[in-house]
Formats: structure tokens, sequence, C-alpha cells
């Protein structure tokens, strides 16, 4: 799972940009500014893209990934059964 290592808001803040001035600006839509106080990554890499540009930093210093057991299950489980399912139809 994709998670943010800071708070972005705060972050957002410090540089002088609120809410209102992202939405006039145009820099983030009132549903990204959304995202990002709810914690939510599902951004698109234009938006991560502009964060790193505003706040001087890396996607790294953003965003981190956490291992989760539902990752293993969803994805990593699927891998597997086609990888299988491959070669034990030859």
């Amino acid at each position: 799972m994709i998670e943010y290592k800071i708070d972005i808001i705060d972050e957002l803040k410090k540089i002088g940009l609120n809410t209102t001035k992202a939405k006039e600006t145009g820099i983030f839509g009132q549903d990204t500014m959304r995202k990002f106080k709810n914690g939510d990554t599902k951004i698109s890499v234009e938006v991560l893209n502009r964060l790193c540009c505003l706040l001087e930093m890396q996607p790294r210093d953003i965003l981190k990934y956490v291992e989760t057991a539902d990752d293993k299950e969803k994805i990593i489980s699927k891998l597997c059964d086609k990888f299988m399912d491959k070669y034990t139809n030859i």
C-alpha cells in the first residue's frame, strides 16, 4: 500500500499554498486537495510531479510503500497463479 510520508496539506501551507490558492491558480483541484487531506494516495503522476516541483522534494520524500497482507494476496498471489498456470499446461 502506498502512503504519504508527510502531511501534504501542512507542507503546502508552509509554502503559502492553501486550498483556495490551489484552486484559483489551477495547481490542484478541489478533489486533489481533498485526497491530500484524507491521505488518499490515488493521485496521478502529473499531480506527484507538481508536488515534487512545489515542495522541492523527490517522490521518495513524499510517498512510501508499506507491504500489507492484502497486497500479498491480491498482487503476489496473482503473479504466482499466472506463472503456475503457464507452466503446468505445457
